[in-house]
């Protein structure tokens, strides 16, 4: 069955399909008739979201081959997805060559189960999100494209691969099926130099925090994680 990433040629199928019957649309009529048709506002929309797709299917590490010994590579929750989508999107709107850890904290605070973690550990969201911001908009300056360069080229940091990688062992530690933004929060630590892991710093959040959210399901309370 068919996709959203299989929109040109649903396209083609469709202008081919009205000329059988009399009726001939253009090119650009047809892909924004399929556009319509996946419920979003224009082409231009559809094709951003299957360039970001394509992205995000990158960012993700290669699947293991399967052996009898081996169990089968996890899957990407939903939400994590829409996460580093969402990640890519902000670089891509701001015309940067990258995409940092910056930008994937930045997403993480609207994912559901990242969030959790941060509230879990006393992070003020807003706070968070208003220092991201900043980041992003006023010292990435030097990784924004010249005017007039082609949009939706932005590549994942080596950081940003170093911690998703991380994520999915980290899961897969846990036992879990699928990775979530949860398993982002234990092991985006791991990055000390990072911009991002030091504005999680600012809030008192640590890597202890984080893991004992995760890993024990204890908050932390009043300043420290309770034992």
């Amino acid at each position: 069955m068919r996709d959203f990433r299989d929109a040109k040629a649903m396209a083609h199928t469709l202008r081919a399909l009205l000329a059988d019957h009399g009726v001939t649309i253009s090119n650009s009529q047809s892909l924004e008739l399929i556009a319509k048709a996946f419920g979003v506002a224009d082409w231009n929309t559809l094709a951003a979201t299957i360039r970001a797709s394509s992205r995000v299917e990158a960012a993700k590490p290669p699947a293991t081959i399967e052996t009898p010994i081996r169990p089968q590579a996890l899957r990407f929750a939903t939400e994590l997805e829409r996460t580093l989508q969402r990640a890519l999107g902000y670089s891509d709107a701001r015309r940067q060559q990258y995409t940092t850890l910056e930008h994937f904290l930045l997403a993480l605070i609207d994912d559901a189960d990242a969030s959790r973690v941060m509230l879990a550990c006393a992070v003020d969201l807003a706070v968070l999100r208003q220092d991201l911001t900043d980041y992003i908009d006023n010292e990435l300056q030097a990784i924004v494209v010249e005017t007039g360069a082609s949009s939706g080229g932005t590549r994942l940091t080596a950081a940003f691969q170093r911690v998703m990688q991380r994520t999915e062992a980290h899961a897969e530690q846990m036992g879990q099926q699928e990775v979530t933004g949860a398993n982002v929060m234990v092991v985006i630590f791991a990055e000390r130099l990072s911009p991002a892991v030091r504005r999680l710093h600012n809030q008192d959040m640590t890597a202890e925090d984080a893991a004992y959210m995760v890993e024990r399901g204890i908050a932390k309370r009043d300043g420290a994680a309770a034992p």
